[in-house]
């Protein structure tokens, strides 16, 4: 677990971090990622989530792969493969940013590696750094897929039915069958059903994901 240096921090905190491109922190790190990340990547490497999915992640689509040596599967000789479209979680470095149930927002500053030639300062602030890191769409897209599944959860918690799943079982069977994390296929088998066109921008398919799931929890039996 990496040491924090400082919790509890709002958007107004100073602070500013100067990357040195050293890579320290592309190594021995568990990414996660949520469909629309997923749908960046896969964008980037002219792919289809599904295909992304099966190659470059683990645990049905919660996090990327690593090599063999723990190194993120995107780094290469001269710094990161899909740097335009990486993680929000790479884009924060070295804060932290976390949302509860509420929408409450908080940062946590974050000890940089061992060996990292990066500069922390007490100057700009969370805001700055945010817009100068290109977060905004991913933190939006973040809250969205948390949204949903407070919701499911919520949903599943009160379904009134002896025979049914546990809510736990529920989101693993959803989990297992690709969706929640495979934009792509779950939009195919949306679109074929109500015969629309599946939209053509990552914002977009990420819009229409979350319509599809949430009408798909509503109608579960």
């Amino acid at each position: 677990m990496i040491p924090v240096l400082r919790t509890k921090l709002d958007r107004q905190t100073p602070f500013s971090f100067s990357c040195k491109q050293c890579l320290q922190c592309c190594n021995a790190k568990k990414i996660q990622v949520n469909p629309y990340e997923i749908a960046r990547l896969a964008r980037n490497l002219g792919i289809s989530t599904t295909a992304f999915i099966a190659r470059y992640t683990v645990e049905n689509g919660s996090f990327l792969q690593t090599t063999h040596n723990k190194t993120c599967l995107f780094l290469g000789d001269g710094g990161c493969l899909v740097h335009a479209d990486r993680p929000l979680v790479c884009r924060l470095y070295p804060l932290a940013r976390h949302v509860n149930h509420k929408g409450d927002e908080w940062f946590s500053e974050l000890q940089p590696e061992t060996g990292c030639r990066g500069i922390l300062k007490r100057s700009g602030s969370i805001e700055n750094y945010l817009e100068e890191q290109g977060a905004t769409p991913y933190m939006l897209a973040a809250n969205s897929y948390l949204n949903l599944l407070w919701e499911m959860m919520t949903i599943l918690e009160n379904t009134d039915n002896d025979d049914k799943e546990s809510p736990d079982e529920e989101m693993n069977t959803l989990l297992e069958n690709g969706q929640l994390m495979d934009m792509d296929a779950a939009l195919n088998i949306y679109c074929q059903e109500r015969e629309l066109p599946v939209p053509h921008s990552v914002e977009e398919k990420m819009q229409m994901h979350l319509d599809a799931l949430y009408l798909w929890t509503k109608e579960k039996p």
